[in-house]
């Protein structure tokens, strides 16, 4: 057997165990070249648990996202058992959320908690399915799932708390709605009116009534609308001489008609 370089014996540790330092240092050459050692010396009789770790080793060196997926694939598929299946059903979850691939991303992410339901990435998981649920527009699963991840996230973890965190707020935001509001009247009949005429000019108009201690009643256009469509509507309103403003849909209560 040959024998590898005196650098990578250092302390004792394993080959394999030098190609993952090489690898975080980011000194790729060097780690592939150990790699190929490895696979030369011991890959044909290493244990499962080893023939997955330098699967993996190597899906974090390849060249490009394809061939890393590969080595992933083969880490899930032959290695299920292994302490690094999880860690490759994440990376491949990550890897298809880069290419777009929302639904491909989330089988994985879910495959991961459901498989493996103690591993440490169970919240980093959950950050990752929220990303990409907000992604394909599915406000509620990513409000869910970034509120789950909150409450596991381990204490201490300060980077993924604070990712969840931003993505709670950036998933609220998503699902905020709003309406427009043209004119605020004391006088029912007078906000009515106008209701009617921006009926009329073809505008989706309704009154939201005075109630308890609100006296004005207040007409609006549009409801449920996502923030770029209430612009959208300014802008026209707008141009048509009104004086439009944008309301969030958690504003004053009262009935509308």
């Amino acid at each position: 057997m040959l024998l590898a370089a005196p650098e990578l014996l250092a302390q004792n540790s394993s080959l394999l165990e030098q190609v993952e330092r090489l690898a975080d240092r980011g000194e790729v050459r060097e780690a592939r070249q150990a790699l190929a050692r490895w696979q030369s010396d011991f890959g044909a009789s290493a244990a499962l648990e080893e023939r997955a770790r330098a699967w993996f080793l190597a899906g974090r060196l390849a060249d490009d996202g394809g061939e890393a997926e590969l080595h992933y694939l083969r880490v899930v598929i032959e290695g299920s058992s292994t302490a690094y299946a999880d860690d490759a059903l994440l990376r491949l979850a990550q890897y298809k959320y880069a290419l777009g691939e929302h639904d491909r991303a989330i089988d994985y992410l879910a495959r991961l908690r459901r498989d493996y339901p103690t591993s440490e990435n169970g919240p980093t998981a959950l950050l990752w399915v929220a990303r990409a649920a907000r992604a394909q527009g599915d406000s509620r699963r990513a409000c869910e799932a970034a509120d789950q991840g909150i409450r596991e996230a381990a204490p201490g973890d300060t980077a993924l708390e604070r990712a969840l965190q931003d993505e709670k707020a950036s998933c609220l935001e998503v699902s905020r709605t709003y309406t427009v509001q043209v004119a605020a009247f004391q006088d029912e009949a007078a906000a009515q009116r106008l209701a009617r005429q921006l009926l009329e000019e073809g505008y989706d108009a309704w009154v939201l009534v005075a109630s308890g201690g609100d006296p004005l009643h207040r007409v609006r256009v549009g409801r449920g609308l996502i923030e770029s469509e209430a612009q959208g509507l300014i802008a026209r309103l707008s141009e048509a001489g009104y004086s439009p403003f944008l309301v969030s849909q958690t504003g004053p209560s009262g009935g509308a008609r």
